[in-house]
């Protein structure tokens, strides 16, 4: 591989340390693709770089524009965001978000690339599994990048949310599609990153359906606590529980009231019916088989409560609206906004100690 190829702002040194690793080890594999393959990754990354150069020559998110007498920044983009709906959203993209997006999936698809070549030419090898988990937690990166933007934005164009929240998500949003390379930490992106991570790890067991030996699971594989407590306070709401139920088991609400008939018929029987387990598996043995399918699934797990939950909001069906993982960012934009709100109050009470109370000693 030319030098050249890694002086990109697209891969973190970490990445292009793991990149050269792979090369150098194509140039002593015996494998009679091995140069075809090298040159696949060189193109693949020089690829990215083009795309990475076409969003950032977008105009910038946080700046200023005027084009005759109309005038757009950051504020007036939160602004159309808040107000927009599932079916407007794509309307409102910058297209420096919109080509976000597809850089989004080149980079996920130059680590499935990364992984098809360790499979093909350098497995066997006593780093073959060490490799291949340090390219699985950069697949994983990318699916959590993608699934965080539409959480937010599935947050951005829920009308049932206080404005204050919506604004909050859509300031979130615009951070995010300003700089794809620096992955600005919002307080729950932690939270939700390391808790997908715990739950992929975690094994399915059936038992009595409520979930308390994947919950221990989920905590002993590094599931934050904070998620876990949110799901249990004494107040959380039947949707809610019913939404983390969905989280632990992989399985929509409806499906587990029927498991959960089945089982009471079953425990009369002495059978047991089956839950589908696809993520209940260690991550070896996710990387061992094909890329396509542990992205599917690890996108999946998501994707299917989240549409499930979108759909009970729209037809007013009983269940849980939103995922798990919506549940948790919402409380934590909303805490956000009750921290802004504090603050305000604090600098006025600063400006003026008396708040605006008129002294009636005089």
């Amino acid at each position: 591989m030319d030098t050249t190829t890694l002086d990109t702002p697209v891969l973190t040194q970490d990445e292009k340390r793991l990149v050269r690793d792979i090369t150098d080890s194509l140039k002593e594999s015996t494998n009679p693709d091995a140069a075809h393959l090298d040159q696949a990754i060189c193109e693949s990354i020089a690829r990215l770089s083009d795309l990475a150069k076409v969003m950032n020559a977008y105009p910038s998110l946080l700046e200023s524009q005027s084009l005759g007498q109309q005038r757009r920044d950051a504020a007036s983009l939160i602004e159309a965001l808040s107000n927009a709906t599932l079916f407007t959203v794509d309307m409102l993209l910058p297209m420096r978000a919109a080509v976000g997006q597809v850089y989004v999936m080149a980079r996920l698809n130059l680590f499935r690339l990364l992984h098809q070549v360790v499979q093909e030419a350098l497995g066997g090898r006593d780093e073959f599994t060490a490799v291949e988990d340090a390219i699985g937690a950069r697949i994983s990166q990318s699916i959590h990048n993608k699934v965080i933007e539409s959480l937010l934005i599935a947050i951005v164009c829920d009308d049932s949310l206080g404005r204050a929240v919506r604004i909050k998500a859509a300031t979130a949003l615009t951070h995010l599609w300003e700089d794809r390379f620096s992955r600005r930490i919002e307080a729950f992106l932690p939270v939700l990153e390391t808790t997908w991570e715990a739950r992929r790890q975690t094994t399915v067991q059936l038992g009595t359906l409520m979930g308390v030996s994947e919950i221990f699971a989920l905590m002993r594989a590094g599931g934050d606590i904070r998620f876990l407590d949110y799901f249990s306070r004494k107040t959380c709401p039947p949707e809610e529980l019913q939404a983390f139920r969905e989280f632990l088991f992989s399985v929509s609400t409806e499906e587990l009231e029927s498991l959960s008939d089945k089982l009471i018929e079953g425990q009369n029987r002495g059978t047991y019916p089956d839950v589908d387990t696809t993520l209940s598996l260690s991550p070896t043995y996710l990387y061992n088989h094909t890329a396509t399918d542990f992205v599917t699934q690890l996108y999946l797990f998501f994707v299917k409560r989240h549409l499930e939950a979108h759909a009970r909001r729209i037809r007013n069906l009983p269940g849980p609206k939103r995922t798990a993982e919506e549940y948790v960012m919402v409380y934590f934009l909303e805490q956000s906004c009750t921290m802004d709100g504090d603050r305000t109050a604090a600098d006025r009470v600063a400006s003026d100690p008396t708040g605006g109370r008129k002294d009636d000693t005089k």
